[in-house]
C-alpha cells in the first residue's frame, strides 16, 4: 500500500478546508498553532551562551505531538503548511525538530489564500523552512522575554502587584499616558464664530461661515467682541465677490493592510481588534458556499503589504470593465507606495480568486462576517478603480472687510466613489454671478470653547502605533488585552483612561527604563527585526545591542527605593496619607493606610479608584435558597450587582430593575442586563424568552 503525504497546518479549521481539495494521497492534521515555546516559569535563555534558547513542548500538547509522530512515520513525505509569516515560519521550524527522526522527507509549502487553485500550486512546489524567518521570529520571542521576565520582577517589587511590563506593551501604555496628561494639563479658551445663512437669485439657500477680517484669519475672544463684529456686519450688504472652480482628481485608497483592517472596522462597526482579527481569521480559512465547497474567501489577514497578485489585478479588471464600464477601470493599473520598508511580501488582505459578490454570499455568512467581508471587498475593488473626478467650488461673499467662505463639491465622475462607502458629495452650490448682492436669511453667532485633545480608542492606538514603527499589527490585540487585564487601563465611551496605576508604571519606567520607553529605540528594533529576516543581521549582534543596554538600566535600579502609591487622601481614622496596595490574599488592590500596622484603615476601590461601598444586606430573600440578598460590587463588570449571600453555594443573581421605557415590539418595560459573553451592558425587554428585542446602550 502506497504511503500518504502529511500536510500539517495550524488549525483545525483550516485542515478542514484544504482536505477537500486534496485527494486520497494526503493526510491532513493540525497543530493546532505553536508545539514549543520558551518556559513558563524560568527565563528559557542562556545569557552566557549567545542568549541560546531553551525550547520546552508546551503542557497540553503532548497528545497532538504523539499523534504527529504516528502519523509523520506512516507518511512517505511531510509538508508543513502553517501561516506564511515569521510566525508561521517558526512553527514550521519547531515541527521540523520535533518530527526529523520520524521522516526525514520534510517540505514547506507556502499559499496567501486557501483556494483549490492555491493550494495546489504550493503542494506542487515545496520549498525549505526559510532560517532567515526563523532567526527574525526566534529574536522577537527572545526579546519580548527579556524585556517581560526582567523587567516585571522590577515594578512588581518596587510597586507591588501582579504588573508586567513589555517591548511594546510599556510603549502603547506611554502613548495613552501621554494623551491623558495633556488632557489634564489642557486649559480651555473661549471663541466665538459666526455663520451666515444668505440667498441669491437661484436656489438653493447656503451658509457661509466668517474667515477673515482685512485679510487676516479672524478670532472672536469674547461675547463684546463678537456682538462688536455683529454691528459692523449691519453697516454694509453680502457680496458674492468671488467664484472659484477647481476640477480636481481624487485617487482611490490602496487595499487594506492588517493595521488599516482594524482601523476601519473600528471605525464604520466598533469592532474591537481582536474581534475583527477573528472573524478576518474565519473568512480566511474557509467559508461552506451554497451548501458547495468550503473555500477561503479572503487572502492572508496579517500583510503590511499593498501588493496584488497579477492574477487577482487582471481579474478585478474584467470584474469592473464588465460590470461598471471601461471608463471606471484606470489607463494605467494603480499601485501603491508603502511608507517604510514592508516586513513580508505578501498580498494585501483581498477577496481570494475566484471573488464572490457580498450580495451572492450574503446567505453563507452571519452579520458580522459580513461586514468584514464587504468592508474588504469594497475597498479591493474601488482601490483597482479610476480617479473620481470631482469640481470644487468655493464662493467666497464679502461684507466691507469681512469675507465669508462657502465650500461645495460636485461629484463629475464618480470613479472609484461608485464602489467606496462613505464618501459622497457635499454641499451643492447654486448657479449665481459673481458681484451678486445677496440677502441675508438669519445670522448664528455661537460660543465655543476649545477641547483638549482626544482619547485614544482602539483605532487611533493602532494608527499611531503603526506611524510610529512601534510592534506589528498582527499582535495589537493581545496587547490591548494585557492593558486591561494589568488594570492599566479602563474604557469610558470605548476610549482608553489609564488608571493612576498605569501613569505610575509609565512614569518608574520612564525614569529607570529610557531605552524600552523611548519610541525611536523600540521602532529601531522592528528595523533590526527585519534586517535578521533579509539575512542583513545576525539575530544573535541583534539582541546583543538590547540587552547589554537593559543590563545596565536592570543594575541601577537593584537596590533603588521601593514607589508608595499616594491616592492624595488621609485615612479617616488616623489621618495619615492613604496609599494604593496589592492584596496577594484577595488577589486586588485596596486603598491603605501609611501607617500601618499602626492603624489598619483599609477600603476597597474600583479601577477608577473610587471607594467601593461596603455590601449591604437587602430586604428581600434569594428565591431560590431563601438567604438574604445582597449587593455587592462586582470588579470585572465595574458595577454593583443584587446577588445571594450564599454565594458560592448559590449562584443566583438578580437582573436590573432600572426600566428604560416600552419594547417597541411587545410594549413590556425595558431594562438593563449585563452580557456575560459580550462583558458589555445592554437593553433588553423585560419579556424575555419569549420578546428576544435588544438594544446597545
Amino acid at each position: 500500500m502506497a504511503k500518504k503525504t502529511l500536510v500539517i497546518v495550524e488549525s483545525p479549521a483550516k485542515s478542514n478546508t484544504i482536505s477537500k481539495y486534496l485527494g486520497d494521497g494526503f493526510m491532513i492534521s493540525s497543530s493546532m498553532g505553536h508545539i514549543r515555546d520558551l518556559p513558563v516559569k524560568v527565563l528559557g535563555i542562556d545569557l552566557k551562551n549567545n542568549y541560546k534558547p531553551f525550547y520546552v513542548d508546551l503542557p497540553g500538547k503532548a497528545q497532538v505531538i504523539r499523534d504527529l509522530h504516528q502519523l509523520a512515520q506512516k507518511a512517505d513525505k511531510i509538508l508543513l503548511a502553517s501561516d506564511p509569516d515569521r510566525e508561521g515560519e517558526a512553527i514550521a521550524f519547531h515541527l521540523q525538530e520535533i518530527l526529523k527522526k520520524d521522516n526525514e522527507h520534510i517540505f514547506r509549502v507556502l499559499f496567501n489564500e486557501i483556494t483549490r487553485s492555491a493550494i495546489l500550486a504550493a503542494v506542487e512546489n515545496p520549498l525549505a523552512i526559510d532560517p532567515r524567518k526563523v532567526n527574525s521570529q526566534q529574536m522577537r520571542r527572545l526579546l519580548d522575554r527579556l524585556a517581560g521576565y526582567k523587567i516585571s520582577p522590577v515594578l512588581q517589587r518596587k510597586i507591588g502587584g501582579p504588573l508586567s511590563a513589555g517591548r511594546v506593551q510599556s510603549i502603547a501604555l506611554k502613548i495613552i499616558v501621554e494623551r491623558e496628561k495633556e488632557i489634564r494639563a489642557f486649559v480651555s479658551e473661549e471663541y466665538w464664530t459666526i455663520a451666515v445663512e444668505l440667498e441669491g437669485s437661484q436656489p438653493p439657500s447656503f451658509t457661509s461661515k466668517l474667515e477673515k477680517c482685512d485679510g487676516k484669519n479672524v478670532k472672536i475672544v469674547s461675547r463684546d467682541a463678537c456682538d462688536s463684529v455683529l454691528a459692523e456686519l449691519k453697516q454694509n450688504p453680502y457680496v458674492l465677490d468671488r467664484i472659484q472652480k477647481k476640477l480636481k482628481k481624487r485617487k482611490p485608497l490602496p487595499p487594506l493592510i492588517t493595521s488599516t483592517l482594524q482601523q476601519e472596522a473600528f471605525r464604520r462597526f466598533k469592532f474591537p481588534v481582536k474581534k475583527t482579527m477573528q472573524l478576518a481569521q474565519q473568512l480566511y480559512e474557509g467559508v461552506n458556499i451554497h451548501g458547495g465547497e468550503t473555500t477561503g474567501l479572503i487572502t492572508y489577514m496579517r500583510t503590511d503589504s499593498f501588493r496584488v497578485s497579477d492574477q487577482a489585478r487582471d481579474l478585478a479588471r474584467e470584474y469592473i470593465v464588465s460590470s461598471l464600464g471601461k471608463k471606471f477601470y484606470p489607463v494605467a493599473a494603480n499601485t501603491f507606495k508603502m511608507k517604510s520598508k514592508i516586513q513580508d511580501a505578501h498580498e494585501c488582505i483581498r477577496p481570494s480568486t475566484p471573488f464572490h459578490a457580498p450580495e451572492d454570499i450574503k446567505a453563507d455568512l452571519n452579520p458580522s462576517q459580513m461586514k468584514i467581508y464587504q468592508l474588504i471587498w469594497e475597498r479591493f475593488f474601488a482601490s483597482q478603480m479610476a480617479a473620481a473626478e470631482i469640481e470644487e467650488t468655493q464662493f467666497d461673499v464679502r461684507n466691507g472687510l469681512y469675507l465669508f467662505v462657502t465650500k461645495g463639491e460636485i461629484i463629475k465622475f464618480k470613479g472609484f466613489l461608485a464602489l467606496a462607502k462613505g464618501e459622497g458629495e457635499q454641499t451643492v452650490l447654486p448657479l449665481l454671478p459673481e458681484k451678486e448682492i445677496l440677502k441675508l436669511l438669519a445670522i448664528d453667532d455661537k460660543q465655543n470653547f476649545t477641547k483638549p485633545p482626544a482619547r485614544y480608542n482602539e483605532a487611533s492606538l493602532v494608527k499611531v502605533l503603526e506611524e510610529k514603527g512601534i510592534g506589528r499589527p498582527s499582535t495589537y490585540a493581545k496587547i490591548i488585552e494585557t492593558l486591561n487585564k494589568r488594570e492599566y487601563v479602563y474604557s469610558e465611551e470605548k476610549k482608553f483612561v489609564p488608571t493612576d496605576l498605569g501613569i505610575n508604571v509609565v512614569d518608574y519606567l520612564e525614569e529607570n527604563f529610557k531605552d524600552i520607553m523611548n519610541f525611536n529605540f523600540t521602532a529601531e528594533l522592528e528595523k533590526k527585526l527585519d534586517q535578521v529576516a533579509e539575512g542583513e543581521l545576525d539575530w544573535v549582534t541583534g539582541i546583543d545591542q538590547f540587552y547589554k543596554k537593559l543590563a545596565l538600566d536592570l543594575a541601577k535600579v537593584k537596590n533603588g527605593k521601593k514607589v508608595e502609591l499616594l491616592t492624595g487622601g488621609k485615612c479617616p481614622k488616623c489621618g495619615g496619607d492613604l496609599l494604593k496596595k496589592y492584596s496577594l490574599k484577595t488577589r486586588g488592590w485596596f486603598i491603605g493606610c501609611s501607617r500601618y500596622p499602626e492603624c489598619k484603615y483599609t477600603a476597597r476601590v474600583t479601577l477608577k479608584d473610587e471607594k467601593i461601598n461596603p455590601d449591604e444586606i437587602q430586604e428581600k430573600k434569594c428565591p431560590l435558597c431563601a438567604k438574604p440578598l445582597i449587593k455587592r460590587y462586582s470588579r470585572k463588570t465595574g458595577q454593583y450587582f443584587i446577588g445571594c449571600s450564599g454565594f458560592p453555594a448559590c449562584k443566583h443573581i438578580e437582573t436590573s430593575q432600572e426600566e428604560l421605557g416600552a419594547c417597541p415590539q411587545c410594549n413590556k418595560p425595558l431594562t438593563k442586563r449585563f452580557s456575560r459573553k459580550t462583558r458589555r451592558y445592554f437593553v433588553g425587554c423585560t419579556g424575555y424568552p419569549e420578546c428576544k428585542f435588544i438594544q446597545k446602550r
